[in-house]
Formats: structure tokens, sequence, C-alpha cells
């Protein structure tokens, strides 16, 4: 008996599933038991999510050294409405991608606004790609804030990220629907699927993290999901070379940022 087997990958990141589909000559109780299991397999990988769709869009286009930040105001630059929150931001955004540009920079982004929760002020979450000197150039252009909270995108794993950015629904639609703007031309996840044989399982090649795994099974359907992170190869270490005088070693691409601010949970 024949499985369907399905296979998201995001980066780093993948998602699979195999299940036994009904066939149209099974009697119906056959047939319910199989539909179960192909329910439960596109829950698993249920894209249209807004959640786990965020996760697998940072996942595919977001290094876990990339920056989320949260833009606040000043009580006297607090915007009255969101239009004008999101004008402000798209101004800073055009900015911060002007001065990318003209270095041969690329600016990759996600953004959310919120305004409803807590004490209802609006703020910006902002998922960018990292490059030297950050910081110090986004406090430049954030001319609406004291303060600027970031953080590793490491610091919270792409599901906890996506999970605190689809918080809250955007203004006018039903919770779950897709409340953030991505820049154009990021990596979409890809999907793949095709028909295995009955007794193959799904496992996680070696060396890689299980983050999630379910299995069911009866006596006319089975359904297995595991979710797992590849783990990115290693830079090799080698042995410096000694010489008579050592020369002092450049700072790294984050070492020339400015010191890591507190991160603030809004």
């Amino acid at each position: 008996m024949k499985k369907r087997k399905r296979v998201v990958r995001a980066g780093n990141l993948v998602w699979a599933t195999i299940c036994t589909p009904p066939a149209p000559n099974d009697p119906e109780h056959v047939r319910a038991a199989k539909s179960r299991a192909t329910t439960a397999a596109r829950k698993a990988l249920n894209l249209k999510a807004a959640c786990r769709r965020l996760e697998m869009l940072l996942a595919a286009s977001f290094a876990p050294s990339d920056f989320h930040l949260i833009l606040t105001y000043r009580p006297n630059d607090l915007p009255a409405t969101r239009k004008e929150a999101l004008k402000r931001l798209r101004k800073f955004l055009a900015q911060l991608r002007a001065y990318r540009k003209a270095r041969s920079l690329p600016l990759k982004y996600v953004y959310a606004t919120e305004g409803l929760h807590g004490d209802k002020r609006f703020h910006h979450h902002l998922v960018i790609n990292a490059t030297a000197g950050d910081y110090d150039l986004i406090r430049s252009l954030w001319v609406w804030g004291d303060q600027i909270d970031l953080e590793r995108i490491a610091d919270r794993d792409y599901y906890g990220l996506a999970r605190y950015l689809t918080k809250e629904a955007a203004e006018g639609k039903p919770n779950g629907a897709q409340s953030w703007t991505p820049s154009r031309g990021l990596q979409k996840p890809t999907v793949e699927t095709s028909w295995v044989d009955g007794d193959e399982t799904l496992t996680a090649p070696a060396g890689c993290y299980v983050i999630e795994r379910d299995e069911r099974q009866n006596e006319f359907a089975g359904y297995s999901y595991i979710k797992y992170r590849i783990a990115r190869p290693q830079p090799r270490q080698t042995r410096p070379r000694r010489t008579k005088a050592s020369l002092p070693i450049p700072p790294t691409l984050y070492e020339i940022d400015a010191p890591m601010r507190p991160h603030v949970r809004r």
C-alpha cells in the first residue's frame, strides 16, 4: 500500500508528513479512518495558518544571527492612527534601504505594527538581515523614539518569533489573518510531494535536532509527522600561524555593533 509523503523545507528547518490517503474503492469505515489520517497531516503542515506561514518564511529568508527590533515612540511623538504609524515606519525603511543600497548591501525585512494590547501604544516589530553598524544607524534614522529593543532571531527561534509577531490581529482582520508585511524577494519554503512505500518511516538525518514528532496508526491507516532543524556547518578550526609579532585582530561583523540592549517584552 502506497502512502503520500509531503516535505516542506525552509532554510535549515524541515517539516514532513506521511499518511495513508483514502482510495475510491475503500469501504466507508476504511475511508473514514484514512480521511482522519490525511486531515491530521494537513493540519500538521497547514501553511495557511498565519503563525506557521510566518515561521517558515522567517526560516527560509533569515539567519539565526539576524535581528528582531522593536521600534517605540516618545510620548510626544506617538502617532494618533495606525496609518500615521505605518507612514513613519515606511519612511524609516526607505532611508535604511537607500543607505544600504549606496553600499551594495541588501535589505530584507518583515514588519508588524501593533497597538491593541498592553498600554495601547503603537509600536513596530521589525525583522531584518543584519549588517555591520546596524544599531547606531537605526538609532540615527528612528527619530521618533529614544529606545530600540534589539535581539537575535536565535534568542526566540523562528517559531517563538512568529508566534510573538502574530499575537495581535491586524486592524479589521480576524485573529489568525496575516498581520505582517514582507519585503520583496524573500525566499519562500519549498514543498515536495511523492508516493512512498507503506513501510517507509520519517526520521531526521544524523546530526539534526528533532523539534516535534507525532505518529498515529490503526489497522486501516497511518500518519506520522516530524519537524527538525538541520545543523549548520561549522567553520573549520585552523591553528594560527606563529609569527614574531602579532597584528591587531580586526573586529568581526557583530563586534563592531553597539552593545546589545536588553530586550523588553511588550
